[in-house]
């Protein structure tokens, strides 16, 4: 990828400031799982929707793997190296949570394996990435611990066809239009099964066919910057600010709605692709220029540093606190009699700093030997 006005490419997962992104998206993730005891959450909430910071993600993996995807094309290895990259990333930090979780449901007394009953029951779904549509079919499990990894069953899934589909198009403009096209019919669909079943908006929310719409668009914004495509004109940029006022004015009006505010019309028919617009131009303004203000933000250290054990915090900040929150906040009541709401912030902060901690063992002992066979 070449940056306008650089003196020269560089790939477009090197960009030191995307790792910061990324740390972001995942401290977003972990505010909104672990701060809801927080008096000021719900009014912090109206304004501040990071629960859609998954979108986030998705918008990124789309721009950074249509950018591997894309420099290694025409290698005689493009299929067999992108997925052998996928696998050395992915699958060993997440089966070791994965079966790490269902060795504890043995532990278990029978009479609280009810809890699990999802789990044990369809078990075999989370080893083979189809975990989002089991929640779809069977509902959320009572426990919560593996349930964010419904988004990561959503990418495996999207990168079984993507490769091909990149392979089958040629890079240019016209992989922008195809791209354009399968954003406005999953938008489509994802509105007429809406309409049809305004019930089944907690399923469509997981569902791989009406979330792939971030991805493709991280997929778009590549190709616009590879192919040096000029700023839009006046006129996108007040478009951009429309689609922004009404991502806050529909997050502020629906946040309360039903179970979760992505549930509600809005973001169950436009508002998921409407989020990933936005992060899209995100997700550029961070990457041009390269000195501008978000490239400098997301620069720095402590963001970067989240970014890079993002994937361990990301599948271990849920199962750390449902285990740990209460036992830290009964071991600290008697300490502090009659402030359970400090109680509970320093039980948060217990596993906050328990889950970094594993994340950072889990980057430089267990992922990086995996990160380096890639090469």
């Amino acid at each position: 990828m070449t940056e306008t006005g650089a003196s020269g490419a560089r790939p477009a997962y090197r960009i030191p400031a995307l790792d910061g992104l990324r740390g972001f998206a995942v401290l977003c993730i972990l505010f909104w799982h672990y701060f809801h005891f927080w008096r000021g959450f719900d009014l912090f909430s109206r304004f501040v929707p990071t629960w859609t910071s998954i979108d986030l993600f998705f918008v990124l993996s789309g721009y950074l793997i249509t950018g591997r995807l894309s420099e290694t094309a025409g290698s005689p290895h493009y299929f067999s190296h992108f997925y052998r990259n996928r696998i050395l990333r992915v699958f060993p930090l997440y089966y070791a949570v994965v079966i790490a979780f269902f060795l504890f449901t043995l532990t278990v007394k029978q009479e609280n394996l009810y809890t699990f009953d999802i789990y044990l029951a369809h078990w075999k779904s989370f080893f083979i990435f189809t975990q989002n549509w089991t929640f779809i079919l069977f509902g959320l499990p009572r426990d919560l611990s593996l349930v964010p990894l419904w988004s990561l069953a959503v990418e495996e899934q999207f990168y079984l066809t993507w490769p091909l589909i990149l392979f089958l198009i040629p890079a240019g403009r016209l992989r922008i239009r195809v791209f354009t096209i399968l954003v406005a019919l999953v938008v489509l669909i994802r509105t007429a099964f809406y309409f049809h079943d305004p019930a089944s908006a907690g399923g469509n929310y997981y569902n791989t066919l009406f979330r792939i719409d971030s991805l493709i668009i991280g997929g778009i914004l590549y190709q616009i910057h590879q192919n040096g495509i000029r700023k839009p004109g006046p006129i996108f940029r007040v478009i951009l600010y429309l689609l922004l006022a009404a991502f806050f004015v529909c997050n502020y009006v629906f946040v309360g709605y039903a179970a979760s505010p992505s549930f509600s019309p809005f973001f169950s028919t436009l508002g998921y692709t409407v989020t990933a617009i936005l992060y899209a131009w995100l997700l550029h303004s961070t990457v041009f220029p390269a000195g501008g203000f978000f490239n400098r933000v997301f620069s720095l250290g402590f963001l970067r540093y989240c970014g890079k054990i993002s994937y361990c915090l990301y599948l271990v900040h849920m199962p750390v606190q449902i285990l740990m929150r209460p036992r830290i906040f009964y071991w600290i009541r008697p300490w502090c009699p009659g402030s359970d709401y400090q109680v509970k912030w320093i039980a948060v902060g217990g596993c906050l700093l328990l889950s970094f901690l594993i994340s950072t063992l889990s980057y430089y002992y267990f992922e990086s030997y995996f990160l380096r066979l890639k090469k």
